[in-house]
């Protein structure tokens, strides 16, 4: 009987100790979980770079309504989906703030703010979180940038700035940065420095302006020559030309405008890195640019010829700006 009895009392521990390790052991599983998904949130944004815009001189933001302290403030980013959930990525300004120095809070811009700023995240190849809709569950990664308008003065040799994301339910992040996480640049395209290559993705992404940009030139060359003004029409053909040539030195901005010798200079193969459509879509236009200058240049022009490169260089432009 005694025995029993001390038999009895350790069952009785043992089943202690069972329930207190299965209690534990729950805890401990939902602690686990918990941690996933936090790490699992942390890691569907992830801060590419964040820069300061103080405008080159030939960078003309007039038209962009900013105040004379005002600057932009870029941010590139990356968001993921990594469940199998779709996610509805939230539409309102204020789905991503950046607060500076603890006192200034400012929400991201919409991407049909300001002039320049419209152009650039329009033909820069990143999303815009306000009009990108659904993220399906599982898709490949998307590369976003977000601008603001903060007041100039914010940015200091010890600033500190928090960006708040809210980009639906599940995804959602706060990140801080420092004052050294902050680069300073003077023309929008700089933000590729986030990019392997970015050159290569300059290139690229300006090809479709520097299309508007022929487009509106031989427009202006076909006027002149029924105006009977060669000259024109001879400036207007080299500048459709240059737009393509490695030998011109400066680039074109995606902001739609700006042209910089700080920009990346004409590369065919680096196009066809990216893109390589666009590299021989640009190829054609170029042959047939060249057509029109050789014929015009002789003392009897084979108008015929003129005319059909004229038509066919024109209607691949037309379409290269559509796209």
């Amino acid at each position: 009987m005694a025995y029993s009895k001390k038999r009895n009392s350790i069952r009785k521990g043992l089943c202690m100790a069972l329930s207190v390790l299965f209690i534990l052991v729950l805890t401990a599983c939902g602690k686990t979980e918990e941690t996933q998904q936090s790490a699992a949130s942390k890691d569907s944004i992830n801060v590419q770079g964040a820069f300061i815009l103080n405008p080159a001189d030939n960078l003309d933001l007039s038209a962009d309504g900013l105040d004379a302290v005002q600057r932009y403030l870029l941010v590139v980013f990356d968001v993921t989906n990594n469940s199998d959930v779709n996610e509805d990525i939230s539409s309102r300004n204020d789905s991503i703030k950046l607060t500076m120095n603890k006192t200034n809070t400012y929400e991201q811009l919409s991407a049909n703010s300001g002039v320049r700023l419209q152009s650039f995240l329009k033909n820069c190849g990143y999303a815009v979180s306000t009009s990108y809709g659904t993220l399906w569950g599982g898709s490949e990664t998307v590369r976003m940038c977000a601008a603001f308008a903060i007041n100039g003065n914010d940015i200091e040799d010890s600033c500190t700035a928090v960006l708040d994301f809210h980009l639906s339910d599940h995804i959602n992040a706060s990140v801080d940065l420092t004052a050294d996480d902050i680069q300073p640049i003077s023309l929008f395209d700089s933000v590729f420095a986030v990019e392997e290559n970015p050159d290569a993705y300059q290139l690229a992404h300006s090809v479709k302006v520097r299309a508007q940009m022929c487009k509106t030139a031989l427009e202006t060359a076909s006027q002149a020559e029924h105006n009977g003004n060669a000259d024109l029409r001879t400036v207007q053909l080299a500048l459709c030309s240059a737009l393509f040539s490695e030998e011109t030195t400066w680039g074109v901005s995606c902001d739609g405008l700006t042209v910089s010798d700080e920009l990346p200079q004409f590369s065919l193969e680096a196009v066809r890195l990216v893109s390589p459509d666009d590299a021989d879509t640009v190829e054609a236009v170029s042959s047939n640019i060249a057509i029109m200058i050789e014929e015009l240049d002789k003392d009897a022009p084979d108008y015929e010829a003129v005319n059909t490169a004229q038509r066919t260089a024109y209607n691949t432009l037309t379409k290269m700006t559509a796209e």
